[in-house]
């Protein structure tokens, strides 16, 4: 039936109406039947294995009860760990040491048969030898049953693995001592068979004597018998493959053997190995073992296929994928009580094998260098295939979740089945199936891409290497664009299926999910960055000019920008990945020509320009305001990059250049302030803006090496920064451009040589000096600090620095006069920041002034005389402590008066 028709009014098979409240009805009845039959089949399995565990208690010593443990003097509490001391101080239990004691003595007995075995070998005859072992061997078997009658289980398994250990050295005592001619027997071969016979044997002696050990140990050395018999036969890769799958199958079936009659209610398997808890282990230790050894087998078989040196030898790998392959179904469609990750992972190995077995048979058929194609093709097919299932089955439609009582399930023939509301919903194996299918076959092709990825790689950059070494300033060498053809096809069957998956994924989901679903969104932005290098290299595969590559592509980023444009609201986010790529490979290729990149930048910022105007006139959700100020900060860089290329184009160096970097930045500037009156582009001018000082930032770069350049350059930008301050929101940008010009002007003097820190710091004094002035009369409550300090501590303390080395009396004369200056006008105008440091530079010039005559005194008098007034001076503070404390606190007062 198509997705999405209408039910059927009546049964295709039986012709029953499927409408109306009878049918309604019965299938309410039908659900509450089913979930009945659940719940009985759940207590009669429940029944059995508390039967189970009872008859495995029968045998077992028998327990303290709980209310003697409980609180009973001299015994552990309950819960407590197993390491920490009991109360008579003992550190471990004493089922701990029984097993430690009965682990130690088995591995003893085994050692002291080994020893036996191979150094005291030779002092018995045939006879002895014999009855030496076999009775050994027999007594360590026939004393588990005697042992658990007694209660002594730990025991019972202890003396059958010793037994099972000497079965073994019996069976290497009588090849070494050629009985029955075993000796002549070839030792791989000899020791398959005996290891077979050792692992049914275990696994039957176990299952006969409800031990637990000998299973697990049977089930272990299960795994040698293949392996040796194929070293025997003189087998190859594909042969032990073939072994290791077949193995797993052994064991996968016979697990399914012995689990059967538990699902089905019956006693069987959790009885004989001691309960639910034991067997639910043994299961999962076999589930685990038997699907590591088929994954082993499937690693080997899918090697040799792909290394298969002639078509013999594929033929030969096919044994052992197609082993895998009806492993892998088998256990997706039989294995109902799998975990359904396990069934998918098991249709997915399947799967694997399908495409390995396709691909190196086509690699022997296709040409030359096709060999990729050859596995990328069915595994294309395959995901498509699945992908159309999952769609179809409703498995994409809502999340898999535990089904109700009456939800379809496997039915007789595993087809699947109608649901409440008629859709149609997929059996779990179906289900597991092509979940399986679908993860495998694409992972698969996407194996394909990673092989492919080189060469798609080179011929993407191939024109940039060619544009770095003209760009460059060398002399390129001719070159050749090309691409093989079978990259490409791989390119293109992964944006095949990921359009199938998107477009499958986007009919599944409800109309009001659509837009939320993180699948379909994720498929239609990976189908979009694939399609674009699929699209834009397929002229390069079939020889085209460089010149007609390049403008395939400018059209096709071009065509997406319209696009984008003409429907500002319809899926934009993958429309905007395929302009950013097929603008990003254009970009890149034009490097390659230098007429192509002034044609191609250009064209993009015009192209930017437009859809940042465009996209930001609209009424539009966030995400298409954020593409508007993307093309706009784009636009501005690329007008800058237009800039750097025709100035490299016309021989101009780097710092003439620059200017017209700045231009454009200083431009950008000035369009930012045109659309930040326009209402709703505030946005947008602030992205322009901010590309603007960008490429400001990227020409003073330019012109570091070129002082005069650079004197200009932060003359220039000063400038415009003065300009944007006129603008009411951007007033701190005069700031910025009052530093620059600043800047400008001390690069120049320091081309002109000026060494006086003076002609340095005026500039920022009275830039200082004015802007604070400003600040205080504009804002009142401003403080003379925030106003003027900066303005006066920037001439006053270089200058103070430099008069300290400076013997001529100029700059001490005018220092101190500044110093009064300020000084004067701080106690006029009760400003503290004048005031203090005025004054204080003033005593600091007035210091360095006394100090040769100082200096000359201190030669003069004696040693004793300045040690001698020090002390006076502290008595005399101390004296008069208390007035001068009153005259500081006076000063101090006085000056925190002022503002």
């Amino acid at each position: 039936m198509p997705v999405g028709s209408p039910p059927p009014a009546r049964c295709t098979r039986c012709r029953l109406p499927l409408t109306g409240p009878d049918a309604f009805a019965l299938w309410q009845v039908t659900g509450e039947l089913s979930a009945l039959d659940a719940r009985r089949q759940w207590l009669v399995q429940r029944h059995a294995e508390l039967l189970a565990a009872l008859r495995v208690r029968r045998d077992a010593p028998a327990e303290i009860p709980v209310a003697a443990s409980v609180g009973a003097p001299g015994t552990a509490p309950m819960g407590g760990s197993g390491a920490a001391a009991d109360a008579s101080g003992r550190e471990f239990s004493a089922p701990s040491a029984r097993t430690a004691l009965l682990i130690v003595g088995g591995v003893l007995v085994v050692v002291a048969a080994l020893v036996f075995t191979v150094v005291s070998w030779g002092r018995l005859g045939i006879g002895g030898r014999a009855a030496v072992l076999l009775a050994v061997t027999a007594c360590a078997l026939a004393l588990p049953p005697v042992l658990r009658r007694r209660q002594l289980t730990a025991t019972a398994e202890a003396s059958a693995a010793v037994g099972l250990a000497l079965v073994l050295l019996d069976g290497y005592a009588a090849r070494q001592a050629g009985l029955g001619g075993l000796d002549r027997v070839g030792t791989a071969g000899y020791w398959a068979v005996l290891t077979a016979l050792t692992a049914v044997g275990a696994a039957l002696y176990g299952w006969w004597q409800r031990l637990r050990l000998p299973l697990p140990v049977g089930f272990l050395m299960a795994r040698l018998p293949g392996l040796l018999g194929t070293a025997a036969l003189g087998g190859m890769t594909g042969d032990y493959a073939t072994a290791v799958i077949a193995t797993a199958a052994v064991d996968f079936a016979v697990l399914y053997a012995l689990t059967a009659r538990d699902a089905a209610g019956q006693a069987g398997f959790r009885e004989r190995v001691g309960g639910e808890r034991a067997a639910n282990g043994l299961v999962a230790a076999a589930r685990a073992v038997g699907g590591g050894w088929a994954l082993l087998g499937g690693v080997l078989a899918v090697g040799y296929a792909v290394v298969a040196p002639s078509p013999a030898e594929v033929l030969r790998a096919w044994v052992p994928l197609g082993l895998l392959m009806l492993l892998g179904m088998a256990l997706c469609r039989g294995f109902r009580t799998l975990p359904f990750a396990l069934r998918a992972g098991g249709e997915g190995v399947a799967v694997v094998a399908l495409i390995v077995a396709v691909g190196a048979g086509l690699r022997y058929v296709l040409p030359a260098g096709w060999v990729v194609v050859g596995y990328a093709a069915p595994a294309a097919l395959l995901a498509a295939w699945a992908a159309v299932y999952c769609a179809r089955s409703g498995r994409w439609a809502k999340p898999a979740t535990s089904r109700p009582a009456g939800e379809a399930t496997d039915g007789p023939t595993g087809e699947a089945t109608s649901g409440p509301t008629g859709g149609l919903v997929a059996p779990p194996s179906r289900a597991a199936a092509a979940v399986g299918e679908l993860v495998a076959a694409s992972t698969c092709l996407l194996l394909t891409g990673v092989v492919v990825l080189s060469e798609l790689a080179h011929a993407l950059i191939r024109p940039v290497v060619h544009g770095v070494v003209l760009w460059g300033g060398g002399h390129p060498p001719q070159w050749s664009w090309q691409l093989a053809t079978a990259p490409l096809v791989v390119l293109w069957l992964s944006a095949a299926v990921l359009a199938v998956m998107a477009g499958l994924r986007a009919r599944t989901v409800g109309d009001g999910d659509r837009h939320t679903d993180r699948l379909a969104h994720a498929l239609r932005n990976a189908q979009a960055l694939t399609a674009v290098p699929a699209v834009l290299l397929l002229p390069v595969a079939l020889g085209l000019p460089y010149g007609w590559v390049l403008a395939a592509a400018v059209v096709a980023s071009v065509a997406a920008a319209v696009d984008v444009v003409r429907r500002p609201e319809a899926a934009l986010l993958p429309r905007l990945l395929v302009l950013a790529a097929t603008g990003a490979l254009a970009l890149l290729w034009s490097s390659a020509d230098r007429t192509a990149v002034l044609a191609v930048w250009g064209t993009f910022a015009a192209t930017a320009a437009v859809l940042a105007h465009v996209l930001s006139a609209t009424t539009s959700p966030p995400a298409v305001r954020t593409a508007a100020r993307g093309a706009g900060a784009f636009a501005v860089l690329a007008l800058g990059a237009e800039a750097v290329a025709s100035g490299a184009t016309a021989g101009l160096p780097g710092h003439i250049t620059a200017f017209g970097v700045l231009a454009v930045a200083v431009a950008a500037a000035g369009a930012a302030a045109v659309w930040h009156r326009i209402p709703g582009r505030g946005q947008v001018s602030t992205a322009v803006e901010g590309a603007g000082y960008a490429l400001a930032a990227i020409a003073l770069a330019l012109t570091a090496l070129h002082p005069d350049a650079l004197s200009l350059a932060l003359a220039v930008t000063g400038v415009a920064g003065l300009a944007v301050a006129l603008r009411p929101d951007r007033r701190r940008a005069a700031l910025v451009g009052t530093g620059l010009l600043i800047t400008s002007s001390w690069v120049r003097l320091a081309l002109a040589g000026v060494s006086a820190p003076e002609a340095y710091t005026l500039p920022i004094t009275a830039a200082a000096l004015v802007i604070g002035h400003r600040r205080r009369t504009s804002t009142p409550g401003t403080g003379s600090w925030p106003a003027y300090g900066a303005g006066l501590g920037a001439p006053m303390l270089p200058c103070l620095a430099a008069m300290w080395s400076d013997e001529n009396w100029v700059r001490p004369l005018l220092l101190g006069a500044a110093a009064l200056l300020a000084t004067v006008a701080g106690v006029r105008t009760r400003l503290q920041a004048p005031l203090i440091v005025g004054g204080g530079v003033l005593m600091l010039v007035g210091l360095h002034e006394l100090a040769p005559t100082v200096v000359q005194v201190f030669g003069l008098l004696p040693r004793w005389v300045p040690v001698a007034a020090a002390g006076l001076l502290l008595l005399l503070l101390g004296a008069t402590y208390e007035k001068r404390i009153d005259e500081a606190r006076r000063l101090r007062d006085t000056v925190r008066g002022m503002t």
